[in-house]
């Protein structure tokens, strides 16, 4: 009964637009984060949440103190850029760019290649990519940092 007559009340106000709060729909952090589980090459499982853009490389790297500094490694690209090798599922495959000289730049890096290796500087976060997993591989040990 109260409900009613409140309604009643409501239905004869006219609202103004200065009586109307809009809220914005700008995109948030939250619309910008993927989460990422990583198989380190002991076969523990480790779910890291970063934003897109970013490399997978970068990502692995602020999470070194999870990870452990072995699976990252000096580029052959030159000094200061560090670099690490994954295997990607295959239905993300497609949505990482190869280069001509990555089988090389593999081989350098690590003993074993499959078709699954990526190189992780080469790989950019995207959205598609949310829950995406992948295995490190072992790098040689005297080009770890």
């Amino acid at each position: 009964m109260a409900l009613r007559c409140l309604l009643r009340q409501y239905q004869g106000l006219r609202l103004s637009s200065q009586h109307i709060r809009c809220f914005s729909s700008a995109p948030s952090i939250y619309d910008r984060m993927v989460q990422i589980t990583v198989v380190d090459v002991y076969g523990q499982r480790h779910v890291l949440r970063a934003l897109t853009g970013h490399t997978l490389v970068d990502v692995l790297q602020e999470h070194s103190e999870l990870l452990g500094s072995e699976e990252v490694t000096e580029s052959p690209e030159g000094r200061g850029v560090v670099e690490c090798v994954v295997s990607v599922p295959n239905e993300f495959l497609e949505q990482i760019p190869q280069t001509k000289d990555y089988l090389q730049q593999l081989r350098q890096i690590t003993p074993s290649v499959t078709s699954n290796c990526r190189l992780g500087s080469k790989i950019i976060l995207t959205k598609e990519m949310n829950d995406m997993q992948v295995a490190m591989h072992e790098v040689y040990p005297w080009r770890t940092i």
